[in-house]
């Protein structure tokens, strides 16, 4: 155990460790020390931070706590010393701080508490995770939760809310995650008794799959409306043609609402590799040039959502990359608007090219399905498009099972077909060809 006078030249002296945590009490103050930690965040860079502690075991228990006071540089060693001091008054009284400060806590209502568990979503989930938490925690749960005690939330409160969104089962079921994942982070933080998570016993909407995949027909549309798109320029996609304030009424439309538009080329480039690697959007529009390898034929992902991924690299997506220009100092694929940027955002230049298409219903995620349902129709088998995709689990690929080759649909024709023959007074021996054969049956 290191034991150290802390003052501000020894606390200043002590040394980060790479990916290292340890402590120092002080020698003068029993139960006053500083925890010296170096991590690697989510978004890989690296987090150093000194922090003040208190220990102390309380009367009468062998249990040992343990609880942080301040940050090194907001609070000084001689604060620290004078709070640390309080708290160990306090306990040498009999009384516990920790259990005091789980109280204070505990008086928090959701929309107090709400930012610190903001904060540690952010810090360890995936920035678009993160961003959804966000947008769910801001439109549904401060308005309906927001005002209550943490430990006040019940089941009850939050099946209300889970019942105002039941005609949107994703979104309603997004909302339980998100909570179940709040009311678990204020049981760790002493907020609310860890066993206590009113989330439960609520029972998720069934979800119907969001599948569309498209038609050589819809792709040959789409292809058109890309090639105008970026030739001769395309009008706005209707959502954006009138004013926000009285989207209803033609008076209040743009003046250049129907001004054919060129998209820009980084934009389009960013549609067609969705379509042709089956990527995801974020996967794309972030893809850096390092991550590519013409020579093996592979996309090689850092970052995605199922972790680090090896992605095959078709001809044609390839033909399309060599093609694009590399801008100096910038390492992304799809430079964006801003320097050493890469391109942010597509979905106005993708809602112009799939209403040309006639495709409004189209999300860009539906790419990604299109594209495996090619390979799938085709008859390859789960585990190769499992590997295109990148998915993790095999279940998440068995969705497009059912567009294989099946042998029992097969069957199902020509039995439908023989019977089908008699009711049209076919001959029997007519009937009888289409019947599969013992060979056939195997």
């Amino acid at each position: 155990m290191a034991v150290a006078n802390l003052t501000k030249r020894s606390v200043d002296a002590l040394q980060f460790i790479k990916g290292g945590d340890y402590l120092v009490w002080d020698q003068k103050l029993r139960g006053f020390g500083i925890r010296v930690r170096e991590h690697a965040g989510n978004d890989g860079t690296i987090q150093r931070r000194k922090t003040f502690v208190v220990g102390y075991r309380p009367r009468g228990s062998r249990q040992y706590r343990r609880f942080s006071i301040g940050i090194y540089g907001p609070m000084t060693v001689e604060q620290a010393r004078i709070e640390a001091l309080k708290h160990l008054s306090a306990v040498s009284q009999g009384d516990d701080p920790l259990e005091a400060k789980r109280a204070e806590r505990a008086a928090k209502t959701v929309r107090e508490f709400g930012d610190q568990f903001v904060s540690y979503v952010e810090d360890r989930r995936k920035r678009t995770t993160a961003r959804e938490y966000r947008r769910l925690w801001t439109r549904h749960v401060l308005p309906a939760l927001g005002a209550k005690k943490v430990t006040e939330v019940s089941t009850a409160d939050v099946q209300r809310l889970h019942r105002s969104l039941r005609e949107t089962p994703y979104a309603a079921n997004r909302l339980i995650a998100l909570l179940s994942t709040f009311f678990s982070f204020a049981g760790r933080e002493g907020v609310r008794a860890g066993h206590e998570n009113p989330t439960r016993s609520i029972e998720p909407y069934p979800e119907a799959p969001r599948e569309r995949f498209l038609t050589a027909n819809e792709f040959r549309r789409l292809g058109e409306a890309l090639t105008r798109a970026e030739r001769d320029g395309l009008p706005a996609a209707p959502r954006y043609r009138r004013s926000p304030k009285s989207p209803e009424t033609a008076k209040h439309r743009t003046r250049k609402a129907d001004v054919p538009i060129k998209a820009n080329p980084f934009t389009i480039a960013a549609i067609r590799l969705l379509i042709l690697t089956g990527c995801r959007e974020g996967e794309i529009l972030s893809l850096r040039w390092d991550a590519v390898d013409f020579e093996r034929g592979y996309l090689r992902l850092a970052d995605t959502k199922t972790g680090r991924s090896v992605r095959p690299l078709s001809l044609s997506a390839a033909e399309l990359l060599e093609t694009l220009p590399r801008l100096d100092r910038n390492p992304f694929v799809l430079p964006g608007a801003k320097p050493g940027e890469h391109l942010k955002e597509i979905k106005r230049v993708w809602y112009a090219v799939r209403h040309a298409a006639g495709l409004d219903e189209v999300r860009l995620h539906d790419l990604r399905h299109s594209f495996a349902s090619v390979p799938a129709s085709s008859g390859e088998s789960l585990l190769i498009v499992r590997t295109l995709l990148g998915h993790r689990r095999a279940s998440t690929t068995e969705r497009y099972a059912h567009l294989g080759d099946d042998p029992v649909k097969r069957a199902a024709d020509r039995a439908a077909g023989s019977i089908a023959g008699w009711l049209a007074g076919q001959a029997s021996a007519t009937a009888a060809a289409a019947q599969p054969t013992r060979q056939e049956l195997g």
